[in-house]
């Protein structure tokens, strides 16, 4: 059945000692996932995170106002990079391949949803934007007037369908590294254009130098949450994180780590500098794609705008793709049947070639047609990073961490101040004062220093459990707590499954006897020194050869049950609750705030 996947299979013959052969059914292995390196995953991410929103850096940079715009280009690059590392980190710890199965794990199925829909609306807003990117510079490429509207729609038709359908029909997002590379080459050529040829030194002259352009624009108060939606639009890749860090061989914490602190580095170099010297340009005049405002120039800088704009176009061609790859593994994990479909394998749904160009073609063309009329990147980017950019990139990481870790969230509260009964009604129970009292043996006058000292120790507890909002935490660690000890009673019922991710797990020598020596291992630690097989004539014949391979199976199967030491579980600290808490509390105001700025805007 079309929405039923199953494991391709082949029949395959297989001899017996007897001289006789039967066919026998096994895996074929063109289902397995191709995998890439460092560099691949690290192409990959780069054209997830820059896409069509580098042209909207400089806008973004408009609205917060300059100085403020600079930070928050920084804080985003930074925010993006630790969001990538912990949802990836704590899907190992509960040992899930995808984003929507760790949100379930914790916020039952609500929170599958959630997340699959919030990342439907970023990649399908990426699609929308990169063919509306497409549909503005390529007819100016050759030769089209502006303002022909026929001729703009024909060309972004016949183009897309001859380069970006083709590339998207492919089934792994390993298999897109090498476009990913040479869109990463492009990128940062076009970036370089942007800043020599931007007329900086011109509108510095004209307006004061650039510190007086600063003092004026410090921070935008009436739009600066519409820049950040700009900017949550142009670093966010967390809806394509998983499916990158999946394609990527041997994804342990190390590699995926390089591959994240390259790719967040190379951005915010890219989209800084584009930002910088494309505001610094035209100021308020800056448009949504900055690109529009050099047609207005001649000469020189006209030709380095229009070879600015095919590295953009040929650009959009490549990033395109991710993107669809994301919307087609929604629409996988929620259209379509099985354990497999549901936890995000898309190689078993997609190695039939009716689904992937069946999915394919829908994805193209539901953007397609919102492309062709579609007039300003800038409010695409603007809502779409808003919404779901705010919710992937900070709610949800935020979310699941205090949610995975709430047991010991609540440990970590009960230290500090006291035990509390879980309702945002009550707070914490004040044993200090009740212990002081105690305290006979003292003169009347330490007496009362101590009751006054515990009595605004705990005056300063009960306002800080309320004003850091520690009863909303605690119930979101008391649900996640329950939730995931549901989860996995419900995932020991079934079959053993390879995750994609790898697992994060601790040495484990229980089942050693005790009898065996110990040698260090690799990760400081100690390990079993079982002895090494001989073969050949032995004393105790081959009851001693048989002896020396199982010797030799269990060293094996000890030595590939610890992890190595980028793998291992580490236990969360005071400062992962607080970045947790921070991204929630962070994101919810830039979408609040940001969507208030937006339906007000004039």
């Amino acid at each position: 059945p079309f929405f039923a996947p199953s494991t391709p299979r082949k029949l395959v013959k297989v001899s017996t000692p007897g001289g006789t052969s039967r066919l026998i059914k096994k895996e074929s292995s063109k289902t397995k996932e191709n995998k890439s390196t460092v560099a691949g995953a690290t192409s990959n991410l780069v054209n997830a995170i820059i896409g069509a929103g580098i042209v909207g850096i400089p806008y973004a940079i408009k609205e917060c106002g300059l100085v403020a715009g600079i930070i928050l280009v920084v804080l985003c690059a930074i925010l993006t990079e630790k969001s990538l590392r912990v949802l990836v980190d704590t899907a190992k710890h509960v040992d899930v391949p995808s984003y929507e199965t760790l949100f379930e794990s914790t916020y039952g199925s609500a929170g599958f949803y959630f997340i699959s829909v919030n990342m439907l609306i970023m990649a399908y807003g990426g699609c929308l934007s990169y063919l509306t990117i497409i549909k503005d510079t390529l007819p100016i490429l050759l030769g089209v007037e502006r303002g022909d509207v026929g001729m703009e729609r024909a060309i972004l038709v016949v183009s897309t369908m001859a380069i970006i359908l083709p590339i998207s029909m492919q089934r792994d997002m390993a298999d897109l590294a090498k476009t990913s590379k040479i869109s990463v080459i492009f990128q940062c050529f076009m970036v370089l254009v942007v800043v020599i040829f931007s007329p900086v030194s011109e509108t510095l002259e004209e307006n004061g130098g650039l510190l007086a352009i600063a003092s004026e624009s410090l921070i935008e108060t009436s739009t600066i949450f519409i820049g950040l939606g700009v900017l949550s639009f142009a670093f966010v890749c967390q809806h394509s994180a998983f499916i990158v860090a999946g394609s990527l061989e041997k994804p342990t914490k190390e590699r995926w780590g390089m591959a994240t602190s390259r790719a967040l580095s190379l951005c915010l170099v890219l989209e800084a500098a584009c930002g910088i010297a494309g505001y610094l340009a035209f100021l308020e005049k800056t448009q949504g794609d900055v690109l529009n405002n050099f047609l207005v120039l001649g000469g020189s800088i006209t030709k380095a705008a229009n070879l600015a704009r095919g590295l953009l176009c040929t650009t959009m061609f490549f990033v395109y793709p991710v993107d669809s790859f994301v919307c087609r593994h929604v629409l996988v994990v929620l259209f379509f049947r099985g354990r497999r479909a549901h936890e995000g394998d898309d190689a078993s749904v997609l190695n039939r070639r009716d689904r992937r160009i069946a999915m394919t073609l829908i994805i193209y063309f539901s953007s397609l047609i919102p492309a062709l009329f579609v007039e300003s990147v800038g409010s695409v980017l603007a809502l779409t990073g808003t919404i779901a950019g705010s919710s992937l990139s900070y709610i949800g990481p935020g979310m699941i961490y205090l949610a995975v870790y709430g047991d010991e969230f609540l440990k970590k509260v009960e230290e500090v101040w006291g035990k509390f009964d879980g309702s945002t009604d009550t707070a914490p129970v004040e044993t200090d004062v009740e212990s002081s009292r105690l305290l006979t043996t003292r003169q009347p006058n330490e007496t009362t220093t101590t009751e006054s000292t515990a009595t605004e120790q705990s005056f300063f507890k009960s306002v800080s459990w309320y004003l850091l909002l520690m009863p909303i935490w605690c119930e979101v660690a008391k649900m996640g707590k329950t939730k995931l000890k549901e989860f996995k009673e419900k995932e020991a019922l079934k079959s053993p499954h390879i995750n994609r991710l790898g697992k994060v797990a601790r040495p484990s020598l229980q089942m050693v006897p005790a009898n065996i020596p110990r040698v260090g291992s690799a990760d400081g630690g100690l390990m079993p020194k079982f002895p090494t097989p001989k073969y050949g004539a032995t004393a105790g014949g081959n009851k001693a050869i048989g002896a020396a391979i199982l010797a030799q199976q269990r060293s094996a199967s000890v030595r590939a049950a610890s992890p190595a030491p980028a793998d291992l579980d580490e236990p969360p600290t005071w400062y992962d609750f607080c970045v947790a808490i921070f991204f929630v509390v962070f994101g919810t105001i830039a979408m609040c705030a940001g969507m208030f700025s937006i339906l007000t805007a004039k």
